[in-house]
């Protein structure tokens, strides 16, 4: 593992790693040995070639808390090895939330949002990216603001009162919803959920909730 200094701060770069259990085994290994130059730096983990699981993402947050006095603020996607052509807008570095929101919490960021908990009834989340609730999705969730239709919604449970993806809204309807984590995302027009699966070679059966197109607006 990598660590890297810049004008973001201090970032922890994951690479080339066979699985996630060896990613974590050496993240820990690295926090362990460079503890003492670290301090209390607030980090970045930047996961290279892995899709970001929920076990990968609360395996990272466990380690975290066995090393109280160091911060991780994020979790994202990056390279180590090949440089990325420089976006005409930056990217906004993902939001990494530790606690459950409750009723009449708000939570607007630009890129992605990373939740360690649930978010209850009454809370709302605005991303500018994706969604990723490591817990029961029972609020408000809108990702794609204002209008990136590729964006998607994640949740070990998936029972939000209102989903938005881009311009497209959608309340679900009142069936309960499939056991394990679920994944919500824009199909020609529509918002379909979908099991968020583990391992690549596992089959889904998506599921359509009721949908409509309207302005993206956030009343």
């Amino acid at each position: 593992m990598e660590l890297k200094g810049d004008r973001r701060g201090l970032r922890l770069i994951a690479a080339g790693y066979p699985d996630e259990g060896a990613l974590l085994e050496d993240l820990e290994r690295t926090l362990a040995r460079q503890r003492g130059f670290l301090g209390q730096a607030p980090l970045e983990l930047e996961v290279a070639d892995r899709p970001l699981t929920p076990s990968l993402l609360g395996g990272a947050a466990e380690i975290f808390e066995r090393f109280p006095e160091l911060d991780l603020v994020s979790v994202g996607h990056g390279s180590a090895r090949r440089p990325q052509a420089v976006p005409t807008k930056p990217a906004a570095v993902p939001l990494l939330i530790r606690t459950p929101l409750r009723s009449g919490q708000v939570v607007e960021h630009a890129g992605d949002v990373v939740i360690l908990g649930d978010v209850n009834p009454g809370a709302r989340v605005v991303a500018g990216g994706d969604l990723f609730v490591l817990g029961r999705l029972r609020g408000q969730a809108l990702v794609g603001q204002p209008d990136d239709a590729a964006r998607s919604i994640y949740a070990l449970s998936f029972e939000p009162t209102q989903v938005r993806i881009a311009t497209v809204a959608a309340v679900p309807a009142a069936a309960a919803p499939l056991p394990g984590p679920e994944r919500a995302d824009l199909e020609d027009g529509a918002i379909v959920v979908s099991r968020w699966e583990m391992a690549p070679a596992a089959a889904t059966r998506p599921r359509r909730v009721r949908s409509r197109v309207r302005a993206a607006s956030q009343d």
